[in-house]
């Protein structure tokens, strides 16, 4: 599964789903495949977005990584 190297770089993140998309992320989770929780298939399925979407430069203008020290989220 796609997480940072060092997991101090995480950040927690909350989401609401609707219902069926909620209960798609706990099939997949018993299908094991992406993760083993509903919440690890989601993270797994935003990071790999996330990152294709980087890639294909879907915006112009790249995120700077925080700061030494910064603590914001």
């Amino acid at each position: 599964m796609a997480r940072p190297e060092n997991r101090s770089e995480a950040r927690a993140l909350s989401l609401t789903l609707p219902i069926e998309t909620f209960n798609y992320l706990v099939l997949l989770a018993s299908l094991g495949k992406l993760g083993r929780t509903e919440n690890e298939v989601a993270t797994h399925i935003l990071v790999r977005e996330t990152y294709a979407m980087i890639e294909r430069r879907f915006h112009e203008t790249r995120i700077a990584p925080p700061n030494d020290g910064e603590t914001g989220g």
